[in-house]
Order: C-alpha cells, then sequence, then structure tokens
C-alpha cells in the first residue's frame, strides 16, 4: 500500500473513531496503570537496555525523543532532553499517554500498530494539528516468535526529518527481537547468520533458535525474511526446511567448537556452523557464518582479534581475563559506560570450564519489586500477576554456567542483602517456594560507579563487594587507550562490508579531530558516530572518504568528560543551575527524576543543598 493511500484509510478510521483534530481528548494513566503496564513488558526492558540506550545515545541533545508503547498504544517508556522533551509534554508525548489511533488519529504509533508495519508520520499528516510540529518514526516490535509486543518510536522536531532516522529505528526494532531471542534461551540450538567468518560479540544478523529434534522455536525478521517466510509459518518447522538434512543432523549431534560447513537447499552457499553445549551435553548455541579465506582456528577466542587490541593496557586486561577464565573466582569489572564491560564477562564465560550458559542480568533497568523475581524465580501463584506456570529465575538458567550482573552498583540495598545470603549458601529459595535448591553459577559483576565510595556513604555493602570482587578488572575509558585509529579501522571495515564498498578512509583533518576528542561514550560511541559519519559520506555525498563535515561529535574536544569519580560534582551543578528542580536538574543530565532522587541519598551532601532551596 502506498503511504498517500495509507494515509487517507488512516484519516478515514481517525474519524469513524470520533477523534477531533482540533481538540483532542487525551487518555493518560496513573502511575500505577503505568507501572503495571510496564511491567508487563519487563522481559523486553530487561533484554533490550542496551538497544534503547544506543539508540538514545545516537540522538542525544538532539530535537528527538525515543518512546515505546505497548501494544494497546500506551507509552511505557520515554526518554529523551530538553527543548524539545518539554514541548512534546505539551501535546502528552510521554509516559503515560495512550497514542493509539482511537485516541490521537493518524501518528507514527498508533498507525504502525494498526498496519503492522514500520511507518512514519511527518507534520502535517498528523491527523492532530497540535502534532503537526513532529515527525515521528516507529517500528512494531515483536517477540522471538512474532508476537507483537508494541511499538519503538523516535519522534523529534518536523524540520529535522531524514529518511535515516527511520532506518536507524527499524534497525533497533529487529535488535531487540534478536535481543529477547539470545536473552533467556533455553534448551535449544541457536544459529546466526553472518557475512563474516569472524564470531562478534553482535546483536545483529539473522537468528535461529531450535530444540533437540531440530524443530525452529524462535526465530528473528531478519532470519524470516532469508527464508522467504514470516516468522509464525517458521515456528514449529524443521530445520531441514532449508538445510541439506545430512548437515543437519551433523549440527545437532556435533561436539563443543566443532565447526561444520553447510548448504542451504535453495542455493549452493557454504555456511559454517560452531556449536557450544549445554549442561547436558547437548547442542545448545552456534554461530552460522559465511566462510572467507582465513580458517577460523578452534582454538582462538571470539575476542582475539589483533586489530582491535593494539594498545599494551587495554590487552594486558584481556591476557588477565583469559588467565583466571579457569578459575571460580567472582570477577568484577569497573569502566565507564561503552569500554567493553560485557564483551570481557562474555570472554571469561567462553575461555572458562563451565558447561551452562552465560545469563546477563541488567540490575539498573529491573525494578526494585522485581528484582527477586527475576534473580531466583517463582513458584506458580507466588503473587498476583505472575506467570502461571512460575519462572525459574536467572540464577537456576545460569546453573553451571556463569551470571553476569550488569550495572550491579544500581542494586537496591535491600536486595543486596538478599544477593549476598545467595553468595554465601549457594542456595536459592524461589518466592512461594519453602525448598531450597543448590546452584553452581559463577558471578561476574560490572559497574560504572565508584563502589568503594558508595561503601563509604553506605549505599553499598561491604561484605558483598568483597564477595564479588575476588579478581577485579579495569577498563581504560577510550581517550587513555593507544589504538583509536586501529579500533576506527576495524569498524570501517565492517561498516564498508555493510553497504560493500573497499574501504572507508579518515582525512588527516578528522584523525586530528578524533585525537583531541575526549570520547565520553568510549568505544560505543566511537562506533556508532563512524557508522554515522560514513553512512553521511556515502549516502548524502557518494563518497568514501569521511571529512569534518561528516562527524557528529556529541560535546566540545575540550570538555572533560564525567566519569563516575566525579558524578556528586555533576549532579551538584545541575542542580545549582536549575535552583532546585529536581525535574530541570535529572533532565539536564539526562536521568529520570526517580534515579535522581536515588543519588540524592547516596550523596547526603547534595540532599542538604536541596533542602536550602526548598527553604528559601
Amino acid at each position: 500500500m502506498e503511504k498517500d493511500k495509507l494515509l487517507r484509510v488512516s484519516w478515514h478510521r481517525s474519524s469513524s473513531y470520533g477523534v477531533d483534530p482540533v481538540h483532542v481528548e487525551d487518555n493518560v494513566l496513573s502511575d500505577k496503570q503505568l507501572k503495571e503496564r510496564k511491567e508487563r513488558l519487563s522481559s523486553l526492558f530487561t533484554a533490550c537496555t542496551q538497544v534503547l540506550s544506543d539508540l538514545y545515545f545516537q540522538l542525544r541533545r538532539s530535537l528527538f525523543m525515543v518512546l515505546v508503547s505497548d501494544v494497546d498504544g500506551y507509552i511505557v517508556f520515554s526518554k529523551g532532553d530538553p527543548p524539545f522533551v518539554t514541548r512534546a509534554k505539551k501535546v502528552w508525548l510521554q509516559s503515560g499517554a495512550n497514542w493509539s489511533e482511537k485516541v490521537k488519529g493518524t501518528n507514527a504509533i498508533g498507525t504502525a500498530l494498526y498496519e503492522n508495519k514500520p511507518i512514519h508520520i511527518i507534520g502535517r499528516e498528523h491527523f492532530s494539528h497540535s502534532n503537526h510540529f513532529l515527525t515521528c518514526y516507529a517500528a512494531p516490535l515483536y517477540d522471538a516468535r512474532g508476537k507483537l509486543l508494541g511499538v519503538l518510536d523516535v519522534s523529534g522536531d518536523v524540520h529535522l526529518h531524514h529518511p535515516r532516522t527511520f532506518g536507524m529505528v527499524m534497525a533497533a526494532a529487529e535488535a531487540c527481537q534478536t535481543r529477547l531471542l539470545l536473552h533467556n534461551p533455553g534448551r535449544e540450538l541457536t544459529l546466526h547468520i553472518r557475512k563474516s567468518a569472524m564470531i562478534a560479540n553482535s546483536y545483529e544478523g539473522a537468528f535461529i533458535a531450535v530444540n533437540e529434534e531440530g524443530l525452529v522455536t524462535r526465530i528473528n525478521q531478519c532470519a524470516a525474511r532469508i527464508f522467504e517466510e514470516s516468522e509464525e509459518k517458521c515456528i514449529g518447522q524443521p530445520l531441514s526446511s532449508w538445510l541439506i538434512k545430512e548437515h543437519v543432523n551433523k549440527i545437532l549431534s556435533g561436539k563443543q567448537h566443532d565447526i561444520f560447513k553447510v548448504k542451504m537447499k535453495q542455493n549452493e552457499t557454504l555456511w559454517t556452523v560452531e556449536a557450544i553445549k549445554d549442561n547436558r551435553k547437548r547442542t545448545y548455541r552456534s554461530v552460522l557464518t559465511l566462510p572467507t579465506n582465513s580458517q577460523l582456528s578452534k582454538q582462538v577466542s571470539f575476542t582475539d582479534k589483533k586489530s582491535i587490541w593494539h594498545c599494551p593496557k587495554a590487552y594486558k586486561t584481556l591476557q588477565l581475563a583469559r588467565n583466571i577464565a579457569p578459575t571460580n573466582a567472582s570477577v568484577y569489572i569497573r569502566g565507564e559506560t561503552g569500554t567493553g564491560k560485557e564483551l570481557i564477562a562474555r570472554e571469561i564465560h567462553f575461555a572458562s570450564r563451565r558447561t551452562g550458559p552465560l545469563v546477563t542480568v541488567n540490575c539498573g533497568a529491573i525494578p526494585e519489586s522485581l528484582i527477586e523475581s527475576e534473580l531466583f524465580g517463582y513458584e506458580k501463584g507466588a503473587f498476583t500477576g505472575a506467570n502461571k506456570q512460575g519462572q525459574r529465575g536467572k540464577f537456576r538458567d545460569a546453573d553451571k554456567g556463569t551470571l553476569f550482573l550488569d550495572e550491579i552498583g544500581e542494586m537496591s540495598f535491600s536486595s543486596q542483602v538478599v544477593l549476598l545470603r545467595v553468595l554465601e549458601e549457594k542456595r536459592i529459595t524461589p518466592i512461594g517456594s519453602h525448598r531450597s535448591i543448590p546452584i553452581d553459577v559463577r558471578i561476574i559483576a560490572a559497574t560504572n560507579r565508584n563502589l568503594v565510595k558508595d561503601i563509604n556513604n553506605n549505599q553499598f555493602r561491604a561484605d558483598l563487594y568483597y564477595r564479588l570482587c575476588e579478581i577485579e578488572l579495569t577498563l581504560l575509558p577510550l581517550r587513555e587507550r593507544e589504538d583509536l585509529l586501529d579500533l576506527s579501522h576495524h569498524f570501517l571495515k565492517e561498516i564498508a562490508s555493510e553497504v560493500n564498498v573497499d574501504q572507508f578512509i579518515l582525512s588527516d583533518t578528522v584523525q586530528k579531530q578524533m585525537k583531541a576528542y575526549h570520547w565520553p561514550g568510549n568505544i560505543r560511541e566511537l562506533r556508532h558516530t563512524l557508522r554515522q559519519a560514513a553512512y553521511q559520506a556515502y549516502f548524502q555525498q557518494n563518497t568514501t572518504v569521511i571529512r569534518s563535515e561528516h562527524m557528529r561529535f556529541l560535546t566540545g574536544t575540550t570538555q572533560q568528560t564525567t566519569t563516575f569519580h566525579d558524578e556528586e560534582a555533576t549532579i551538584e551543578q545541575a542542580i545549582l543551575q536549575a535552583n532546585g528542580n529536581i525535574s530541570k536538574a535529572a533532565e539536564s543530565i539526562g536521568i529520570g527524576r526517580t534515579t535522581l532522587y536515588r543519588k540524592l541519598n547516596i550523596y547526603p551532601r547534595l540532599k542538604k543543598i536541596r533542602k536550602e532551596f526548598n527553604q528559601k
């Protein structure tokens, strides 16, 4: 359906719903209702926090915001920066508001939900007059079985409309589905289809999960497109529908780290599969990749790409991680956002002797009321709203494997007490159960906070810190590494392969600018900055030489970066500039108001400053 026709039909629907284009009757949830709807999507937010953060990071401090709605059109997540968010709130473009067509008329969120397809609505294409200042890009969010969960949306000022933003949203929506597929694997084999033979720490591309019989249990959109079927039709089908049966049998019965070359039925393309075992000695996860001229050694680690370890200090940390991997010691990884904490955690897990899976938990993304049920599980009927079948919990999912507790510094004090007891006793008791269960889990914890400072402020338990920190790894920020250009060339090589060109070249001026910049977002920011610059150069100016006008740095090159060491000073400055207004202070530093209140409890001096403003 062409967009003009789609808009005409949507406008007709909006009129039939009785929506007044001049005076919209908004539908907004109460705080309790919003919390309930967000908790229904807790698995989505737990798995996809990084995707949403990366998307926001690309749009940070611009006139755009990132939103997620549920299947009924209620916004359950929103993140942006002033001044745009201030204007957006005037039309209720914020958490709790309903943006279905029945309430708002034609708009990206509501129309994407109705059409079940990605769409962008620009300016006067919105049915409501008050929304004509918006340009909005939305893509449906699906789980790993093709069920519609809601919509991912990026909305901004209409004058900044660009097709590239629409592509970013569609890519992020597919990445969310992939994260869901990989986040909580069962006893199944996962196949990752890639265009490169290197096994990378990536959530991009085509993923398929099958059970021991080779039947597809989960699949993402990218894989379904390769098989030329819808996700729903792929579920339950044997993998042999697409791969030669003889090759499928070898994959399902292979030994750990076995590598196979396989063919798809519809063509003669060769692929490579590497298998990883689960604790039943069954094939648990595989990576399906196109072969290159260089054969991947069975013994080479997936992070052993020398092109991105030219910094001696960084490589020394990697070597330490490998050396301690075979032990059962708990590992504490400290480093700024974007320095590669999850990559190192994966390196430790895959280099260890543990046979179970690596399970990742973002402690900062799970509400305090749900953290214990997420970690330890619950029995059926344990509480109102609980899954009828109960839930195993992350500790049991990671049994015989590794549990990666990311953002451990954001865990509440009460939850820390429970976690400490489990680590000491090596047993868990699911909520609603009177039976404790033994567990064999290796713990890796990570944070960008200064936990020693938090201990001194009575915000983190010292005994838990010592239990987690049997071995400490500190990751260098990008500005202190010596391999900035090596990393850049590595990422540009990947991007060149994606757009099918030989190479991208950084001009001398750009290289000087990059060396002078402080990279507050570290390696993650570098990757996104180069991707955007390469797209700008190639798609807009048809060149593979990246020049200054293509680069988009988040801040000036002379500004000093904010790390976990000076968080208190940053918050203090924000409160002073906002004259004690917590909402404005939170917006200025890009965090939620609730998060800022929690941080005020961490720093008593800041709480006193805010109290002084209230007394004036």
